[in-house]
């Protein structure tokens, strides 16, 4: 019967019963989040267009100059 049963880790009986079932909804659980989570992923990706991005969006003045002068080091003392 159930009370001689035994569930490994999670212990003989009803107890074991219970934290077994418990165990395998939380996976089941997990699963599910982790498949709808990859989904969304997956379709984020195909939405990405990668002429939305212009050369110009990324000129030199986004990120500093281009030359190391002594504007960028705030003089000649070098």
């Amino acid at each position: 019967m159930l009370k001689d049963m035994d569930f490994g880790v999670y212990g003989k009986g009803i107890d074991g019963y219970v934290h077994y079932s418990l165990a395998m909804d939380r996976i089941r659980e997990e699963e599910e989040n982790r498949k709808a989570l990859m989904d969304e992923f997956d379709n984020d990706e195909d939405n990405f267009d990668s002429d939305d991005l212009d050369s110009d969006d990324f000129g030199s003045d986004d990120f500093g100059s281009d030359d190391f002068g002594s504007d960028d080091f705030g003089g000649d003392d070098f």
